[in-house]
C-alpha cells in the first residue's frame, strides 16, 4: 500500500521562502540584525518563535557582527544555527565570517544580495557576496525565488 504525501502550495516572496525554510529546518538559534532586503526573513522568523511555531531561541543583536559573534558561540554549542544579512550588513560582518569560518563553525547564512553603497544603492547586484568570497564560506546561489524550491 502506497503511502499518500499532502503537498501544500504557498505564495510567497524570496524571502517568505527563506524562513519557512529554516523554520522547517528547526533551527535551534536565529541570531540577526534586520538590513534591507532581508528583513522579511528575520521578521517571519520571529513570528513563528513569537507564535510559537518553532523552539527557537531569537536573538535580535545590535548589529550585523555582533549576530555573527552570537552565532559563531551558538554554534560552539553544537546548536544549529542561522542567521540572515546583505550588503553594508555583510561588510560589518567581514572580521567575523574570517573567524567563524577559521573555527569550522557551522552557520547557514542566507544573503538577500544588494549593492554594497556609494551612492546608496538598494538594488540587487553580488558586490557584497563577492566582497567576502575569499573569507572561507561556501556560496550556493539561486537564479530566483522559485528556483530555490526545486
Amino acid at each position: 500500500m502506497k503511502s499518500v504525501v499532502k503537498q501544500e502550495t504557498h505564495a510567497v516572496n524570496g524571502d517568505e521562502a527563506v524562513a519557512l525554510a529554516v523554520k522547517q529546518a528547526d533551527v535551534d538559534v536565529v541570531a540577526a540584525y534586520p538590513i534591507t532586503p532581508q528583513t522579511i526573513i528575520v521578521e517571519k522568523l520571529s513570528e513563528y518563535v513569537a507564535n510559537h511555531e518553532v523552539e527557537t531561541e531569537y536573538v535580535c543583536t545590535e548589529s550585523e557582527h555582533s549576530a555573527m559573534a552570537a552565532c559563531l558561540a551558538a554554534s560552539a554549542t553544537e546548536a544549529r544555527i542561522f542567521t540572515a544579512t546583505a550588503s553594508a550588513g555583510l561588510a560589518l560582518m567581514h572580521e567575523m565570517l574570517f573567524v567563524t569560518s577559521g573555527c569550522r563553525a557551522p552557520v547557514v547564512m542566507a544573503v538577500a544580495n544588494r549593492a554594497l553603497s556609494a551612492p546608496l544603492n538598494i538594488h540587487g547586484d553580488h558586490s557584497d557576496a563577492m566582497a567576502e568570497r575569499d573569507s572561507g564560506w561556501i556560496q550556493i546561489y539561486a537564479e530566483n525565488a522559485q528556483s530555490m524550491t526545486q
